[in-house]
């Protein structure tokens, strides 16, 4: 996988090697070059790591970037505070789903916001990519559903599981 990073005014997302995802599993972030805050990495992100971990291996690693965690870069301090990434390459339709989290303490600075319209922007490039979906997103996950507010996101179903929402390109 090539080590392209995206860049914002505030942020640097990086997309994570098969061997970094690794490393965050097996609780050994000091072998990756950039310094993860621990508060970023919550028993969810593990466990959605391990399941892109199984899904990685068997693919070819010149998709590995629609499967990763991009961590997401504080350019202040050089910490990776979060994780965003695509469950996998466009589907049938054109649309691939959107995951996501950030440490506590950098929640309500629109700092997801600003990763995600990164994320998405370069998404929009490739051209077997219609848009975006963000599926079960809990009602009382308020940032999350402001986030994807922000960023244009539709909602299209609003269910007891959660909301479901798409941007289209």
């Amino acid at each position: 996988m090539s080590k392209k990073v995206l860049k914002s005014e505030r942020l640097v997302l990086k997309p994570l090697s098969f061997n970094e995802l690794l490393c965050i599993k097996n609780n050994m972030i000091e072998s990756i070059e950039t310094s993860i805050e621990l508060e970023a990495i919550s028993d969810v992100v593990k466990l959605a790591i391990s399941k892109k971990i199984e899904k990685m291996q068997k693919l070819n690693k010149d998709i590995h970037e629609w499967y990763t965690y991009w961590l997401i870069i504080d350019k202040n301090n050089q910490n990776g505070i979060g994780f965003i990434g695509f469950k996998g390459i466009p589907d049938e339709s054109g649309y691939s789903e959107v995951g996501y989290s950030i440490a506590p303490n950098y929640r309500g600075k629109g700092l997801m916001t600003e990763a995600l319209s990164v994320l998405v922007n370069w998404a929009s490039n490739f051209p077997n990519c219609k848009g975006i979906t963000a599926m079960r997103v809990l009602k009382t996950n308020i940032g999350s559903n402001r986030v994807l507010n922000n960023c244009k996101f539709n909602l299209v179903d609003s269910l007891s599981n959660g909301n479901n929402y798409v941007l289209t390109f």
